[in-house]
């Protein structure tokens, strides 16, 4: 029996995240012998249960990562959970199953699935470390209009293509070759500038909410010209 565990990453607290979404279709695809096991890592550290979940994660046969993209890379509070467990498995002198699969689901808000590869970079590093076989990512452009219109005519294409790589990563798993898989990019079909626009007026519409102007989303707090008159150059 294969043991795989789904780990939830976002760091929203009551909203509803684009990565419990991508957890839940890619645990569908599990079906047979399989024992799954979910993780929500905001849960985990607000609940304490950090060191129950660890134990999971060192019993795993395949680990399954999901989070939204966040400056670039990954969100602080993953960073810190990844960084503990290493540490956790490291001074307990525990070893994680050495045929340990990993796979990274990462979405961004920008329409190009490619600008996730650094981040899937540093899952891949961490794999390296874990002494674990860092399998592929599945890339994904767009990520907020997974929730926000999912039953969209426009979102089909990019809907079947998500099934088809939570297809590959299950089989996969259940697959004891170590052929290669190259990361899987997908993509919304939709215009690229009234993307961005909606984009823009969410940004405006977020700023009010908090009593602010469209102008203050453009201030800057600090500048160099304004440090050298201070007396405090940078």
């Amino acid at each position: 029996m294969k043991n795989v565990v789904f780990i939830s990453a976002s760091p929203k607290i009551k909203e509803k995240s684009v990565s419990e979404y991508l957890v839940k279709l890619a645990a569908d695809k599990f079906t047979g012998d399989v024992d799954k096991a979910f993780i929500n890592v905001r849960q985990s550290i607000n609940k304490h249960q950090t060191l129950e979940d660890f134990e999971k994660i060192s019993q795993a046969d395949a680990l399954i990562i999901a989070f939204p993209l966040y400056v670039f890379c990954l969100p602080g509070i993953l960073m810190r959970y990844l960084e503990d467990f290493h540490k956790f498995y490291s001074d307990k002198e525990k070893f994680i199953n050495n045929k340990l699969k990993i796979y990274a689901l990462v979405n961004c808000g920008f329409p190009e699935p490619g600008i996730n590869q650094e981040a899937v970079g540093v899952i891949r590093s961490f794999s390296r470390h874990m002494g674990a076989d860092f399998r592929f990512g599945v890339l994904i452009g767009s990520g907020g209009m997974l929730l926000q219109a999912k039953d969209a005519p426009f979102m089909k294409k990019a809907t079947k293509e998500m099934n088809k790589a939570f297809d590959t990563i299950a089989m996969d798993c259940q697959n004891d070759n170590n052929v290669s898989v190259r990361d899987l990019l997908i993509s919304v079909k939709f215009p690229r500038r009234l993307y961005l626009f909606m984009g823009d007026r969410g940004w405006i519409s977020v700023a009010r909410k908090y009593g602010l102007k469209k102008k203050d989303l453009y201030r800057k707090p600090y500048s160099i010209e304004e440090a050298y008159n201070s007396g405090n150059p940078i």
